[in-house]
């Protein structure tokens, strides 16, 4: 009896099914990319790869002598370490192939202290939403900086030196409404996405004072002008296991700043990566174990200072014409975003070869003229503000 051709279609498309999904050592359901090289590794293009880069099922890619690299799962939760030379392969039913053999995968927890596996938004994800890492900075400083008058009139039960006291503590008043009416303004905050807390100090109270301006008597009132900065911080509202949203363009501004890897050993080449959730002002730095300060962005071959939102940007990128490789003093060194709504301040830095600059004075010092913001004043509104933000990533160099 003859089979009816239908039925022979059927067979061969539930073996075809069977064979690509079928269970198997070494295997992974997706695509992987790249998260740490050293050498090269080429596409079949013939064009080098690198960190983050997309590796997609069903192509080789070819690894040159003493390559190596770390690739991981999309969802951040397998990785795959690789010694070449040799021919890669991903197949389409999801084995990863060295030359024919297939790899053992491995938990990506070890490589990725400081980071966390998630499954996130598109926001959450830095704006990419095949990379399964959430990055938490080390350090992370939020707060809004206005510029205020304040007045105090004066009364016969007050002397000068009061009158002066109250003007200056009417200034800082406004400056913390101000802070806080443009945090409870946030849409994230408003629909009760996010939550926050204005920190205050015993010995500074709410509103530290960056600059000030004594303007003195005028007629019966007391004139003072303060730029004053005022930190906060932000949580998720309700389940404080769920990260913040703070990556959505609705949300504060934010600035993530990563490397591929938390600790380099000597000669290692070093990447760094930023994106902001919006469009932002920004200066990167590297502070070496020592307090040497190097500023990565702006530098001589890339004088930008404005980025663009959503974009994740590389340091160094094929525009900058140098390289971070490690070398003495090893220990911690830590990588410093200064970002905001409107151009910073700015500092004097000199020289130090390949197009880098390095500034000579302390992370405070630096910090401070940062923030010697340029706010724009609009007309008959003496009271403005910018939103600032500073994030610190910290890793670890060795010499061995």
């Amino acid at each position: 009896m003859r089979t009816p051709l239908r039925s022979i279609l059927n067979i061969l498309f539930l073996i075809v099914f069977v064979l690509c999904y079928s269970p198997a050592t070494g295997k992974n359901s997706q695509d992987l990319q790249v998260i740490s090289i050293v050498g090269s590794l080429l596409n079949s293009a013939g064009m080098p790869l690198e960190e983050y880069d997309h590796l997609e099922s069903g192509h080789n890619y070819r690894l040159l002598p003493k390559t190596q690299v770390q690739i991981s799962s999309l969802d951040g939760k397998i990785i795959y370490d690789v010694t070449g030379p040799g021919l890669l392969f991903l197949n389409s039913n999801g084995a990863v192939l060295l030359n024919g053999n297939a790899l053992k995968p491995k938990t990506l927890r070890s490589l990725f202290k400081g980071l966390s596996a998630t499954n996130l938004s598109t926001h959450d994800l830095a704006g990419l939403p095949f990379r399964g890492i959430q990055v938490v900075p080390d350090q992370e400083k939020r707060s809004f900086i206005h510029e205020v008058d304040g007045y105090a009139h004066i009364n016969e039960r007050m002397v000068l030196a009061q009158v002066r006291k109250a003007a200056f503590a009417s200034a800082e008043k406004q400056a913390l409404e101000m802070a806080r009416v443009h945090v409870e303004s946030n849409k994230l905050v408003q629909n009760g996405v996010l939550e926050y807390d204005l920190i205050q100090t015993e010995a500074e109270g709410a509103v530290s004072i960056l600059e000030q301006k004594d303007y003195g008597l005028e007629g019966n009132r007391y004139h003072v002008w303060i730029k004053g900065e005022i930190e906060y911080v932000l949580r998720s509202a309700g389940n404080k296991s769920k990260p913040t949203k703070t990556m959505s363009p609705a949300a504060p501004l934010t600035v993530r700043v990563w490397t591929p890897r938390k600790l380099y050993k000597q000669g290692e080449i070093v990447k760094v990566f930023i994106q902001g959730n919006r469009d932002f002002y920004a200066r990167i730095v590297n502070i070496d174990s020592e307090g040497n300060i190097t500023q990565l962005l702006p530098n001589d071959h890339r004088n930008i200072n404005l980025f663009k939102g959503g974009q994740v940007y590389k340091i160094p990128d094929a525009e900058d014409h140098f390289t971070i490789k490690v070398r003495a003093p090893y220990g911690e060194d830590q990588v410093v975003v200064y970002a905001s709504d409107v151009p910073l301040g700015q500092v004097e830095t000199e020289s130090i070869g390949q197009g880098l600059r390095q500034y000579r004075g302390t992370r405070y010092r630096l910090g401070v003229q940062t923030r010697a913001l340029f706010i724009t004043h609009e007309p008959a509104d003496s009271h403005v503000g910018a939103e600032f933000y500073e994030a610190a990533w910290h890793l670890k160099t060795i010499d061995r």
